[in-house]
């Protein structure tokens, strides 16, 4: 279970490089759980609005190939199938997942990805990760500040050796926190908004702030 409050103790820090601190710790199987972390100014719906726009994905998340809804059971539900081009000698591989929206009574806002892999038809050249549960947590700081953090897990399924697929998760997710937390605050993420997000009081929108 992903715990938002979980302490750091039975983590190891492996790196911490402009502006983003990634944790490792031991899992079953010889695998490790990856979490790490960065702080930018940003509205919590413009963290939506990045998720929403699919088509974009390959540009910031490490190694993606290609992202799309399979289905929206509801408002803050979607079924996402996503594909990526590992480098060799790794096959490529999927997943699917079921992500889900939740915003606490501190703002602070939760989008949990839990595995639905085993409910739709294996994609031809690509190897369907198992076990995959991940969250993303958003924790407003003050002042426009926002704490992202990801932390995560999964098994890649076929055959790999375990530091390979370890390497592959750190540098993965390292790279993919980077660019989110650089792509997040561009203007055309900021001005967006959601009916099951509540804004931090006093958050204005970029257009909002430049006008001021």
């Amino acid at each position: 279970m992903l715990l938002s409050g979980q302490a750091l103790a039975d983590w190891e820090q492996q790196s911490q490089d402009k502006g983003v601190s990634l944790w490792t710790r031991q899992a079953e199987a010889g695998l490790v759980e990856v979490r790490a972390q960065c702080e930018v100014v940003t509205r919590l719906s413009a963290f939506v609005a990045i998720m929403e726009d699919m088509a974009a994905m390959p540009d910031w998340v490490a190694y993606s190939s290609g992202v799309e809804r399979l289905a929206k059971p509801s408002s803050q539900e979607d079924v996402i199938h996503s594909r990526f081009d590992l480098p060799w000698p790794a096959r490529n591989r999927d997943m699917v997942t079921l992500s889900r929206w939740s915003q606490d009574s501190d703002f602070t806002l939760h989008l949990k990805l839990e595995d639905q892999g085993q409910a739709y038809p294996k994609t031809k050249g690509y190897v369907r990760m198992e076990k995959v549960e991940g969250e993303w947590i958003l924790s407003p700081q003050g002042g426009g500040l926002v704490q992202i953090r990801y932390q995560g897990l999964a098994d890649p399924a076929g055959w790999l050796p375990h530091w390979l697929v370890n390497q592959i998760a750190v540098k993965s997710t390292a790279k993919t926190l980077g660019r989110l937390c650089h792509r997040i605050q561009g203007l055309r993420y900021q001005d967006s908004r959601y009916p099951f997000v509540t804004e931090p009081p006093a958050t204005r929108t970029r257009s909002e702030e430049v006008k001021s």
